[in-house]
């Protein structure tokens, strides 16, 4: 799918009442101390999902259900900002139910995609693990800034949200980064050699301290 198709899928479904209506309360009521958490998060988010999605060439149902999961998976951080999916899914259950048209296993998809953003702690690094072929979609757009330029940009932004101390904070990023895996072959194609040159960019800083 070439670009102007991507951006014309993002731009329309950015309109959608649940994506249009969950943007605006973001925007309204997520805390200013959220750095990283904050709008431009679920912007990018939306529209990497997308992209990934539409390179893919999921059918646009499953597109709109991407786009919804998308839009909510962070409304949990306006109420706090530790186990905030089931939040997050709770509301996407809402809205869906309340706007009608959604299945009981449309509106469990979404559900299932935004409980899966939750980091699992392991003994090597936190992961993310895909229950659904759509959570992959959502997973890999939740952490694509692992494999794009302003990868340490959008760190510095969540180590400074997260008040954690420098050093930590890159060993940390470095075993998550290291650990992990993307799930689509798109998020493959467009973000592995950026995430292979930042992991060896992270290494060089971290030795050089």
């Amino acid at each position: 799918m070439d670009e102007q198709a991507i951006r014309r899928t993002q731009g329309e479904l950015r309109k959608h009442p649940i994506v249009q209506e969950t943007l605006e309360l973001l925007a309204r009521d997520l805390p200013d101390s959220l750095l990283y958490h904050a709008l431009s998060h679920t912007e990018d988010v939306l529209d990497e999902a997308l992209r990934f999605g539409s390179i893919d060439r999921l059918n646009p149902r499953e597109l709109e259900l991407l786009a919804i999961a998308a839009a909510c998976h962070d409304v949990g951080f306006i109420s706090t900002t530790s186990s905030n999916e089931p939040l997050g899914a709770a509301f996407a259950r809402e809205r869906m139910e309340g706007t009608g048209g959604y299945s009981t296993e449309e509106i469990e998809l979404v559900e299932r995609m935004i409980l899966d953003t939750a980091l699992i702690i392991t003994e090597d690094a936190p992961r993310q693990s895909p229950s659904t072929k759509l959570s992959g979609y959502l997973l890999d757009a939740d952490l694509s800034n692992l494999g794009r330029d302003d990868f340490f940009e959008k760190c510095e932004l969540l180590r400074n949200e997260l008040g954690e101390d420098n050093d930590l904070f890159g060993k940390k990023t470095l075993a998550l980064l290291t650990a992990h895996q993307w799930h689509t072959a798109a998020a493959r194609a467009l973000r592995q050699e950026r995430k292979e040159l930042n992991i060896r960019t992270l290494q060089s800083m971290i030795r050089s301290k």
